[in-house]
């Protein structure tokens, strides 16, 4: 049995005003601060399947061109598997703050 822990540190305060996209239904906790650690516990047998899913969906990542077997220590695994997550996170949030294309009037041709 062990613990991941996953922790943010050293963020500003959040502004007045709740950022673009922010969704309606949620009040802006103006003022607040995200700094946390989040504590998980996870059983040996659990990690291992963590470990088997992060080699097989990081593989081309931790293979990085080299010939096979590639041999990484055990936390390139679980580094791999946060900067993915980073990588996944970052993309979804540029995807959703991108403005959609104005559509132009059809032409009419006379």
């Amino acid at each position: 049995m062990g613990t991941m822990a996953i922790t943010s540190s050293g963020f500003a305060p959040l502004p007045a005003q709740p950022p673009k996209n922010w969704p309606t239904n949620l009040v802006w906790p103006a003022g607040g601060a995200f700094n946390a650690t989040k504590n998980y516990t996870i059983s040996d047998a659990d990690a291992q399947q963590i470990f088997a899913w992060i080699a097989t969906n990081y593989n081309e990542t931790l293979i990085g061109g080299a010939a096979p077997p590639v041999t990484k220590p055990a936390t390139a695994y679980f580094l791999a598997w946060l900067q993915g997550f980073m990588n996944a996170t970052t993309d979804s949030v540029q995807k959703q703050q991108t403005d959609p294309a104005v559509v132009p009037p059809p032409i009419s041709i006379a």
